[in-house]
């Protein structure tokens, strides 16, 4: 494939995946700066990667290991954030506003997961089934189950000591 034809390829797939990215680098990233440095370091690998990929998978489920490997190898040395302490000063009503910090409590029970459950839960809020999840981490669908149940019970606890 000409190197032009390659690169426009790449960018249709990226574009109609740029949320799965941003969603990774919200999970994995605390700072708008570290956001945008993961963004570009998940994009480069994929970029580095693109012309391996063999097809012998749905290319989503392709992109999802690689951005969550990227996002692990990225956080492997960083301290696990508790907090985040952005202030939202937006004038709205009660709803609105009760939906985003609990919204914000999710997110912060979620970055205090270890690596391989952040990349789980995600995967499971994005509503991949178990079998997807499982090849995309590398663990049975049945451990991919039981990992959820954990994982719920371990984030309600979380977030009910937020409190």
């Amino acid at each position: 494939m000409v190197r032009k034809e390659l690169e426009q390829e790449f960018l249709n797939q990226l574009t109609s995946n740029e949320d799965m990215v941003h969603k990774i680098c919200n999970i994995y990233a605390s700072s708008y700066e570290e956001k945008q440095d993961l963004k570009q370091e998940i994009i480069y690998q994929l970029w580095r990667s693109y012309p391996s990929f063999r097809g012998e998978s749905k290319f989503q489920t392709w992109m999802y290991r690689v951005a969550l490997n990227t996002a692990l190898y990225f956080n492997r040395n960083k301290p696990l954030l508790t907090t985040d302490l952005r202030n939202i000063q937006i004038e709205e009503d009660n709803s609105l506003k009760e939906l985003k910090e609990e919204l914000q409590k999710l997110y912060r029970a979620i970055r205090t997961l270890n690596q391989i459950d952040r990349a789980i839960i995600f995967l499971y809020l994005e509503r991949h089934g178990y079998e997807e999840i499982g090849n995309i981490v590398g663990i049975t669908a049945k451990n991919v189950g039981v990992r959820i149940v954990r994982i719920k019970d371990k984030l309600k606890q979380l977030i009910l000591n937020q409190d």
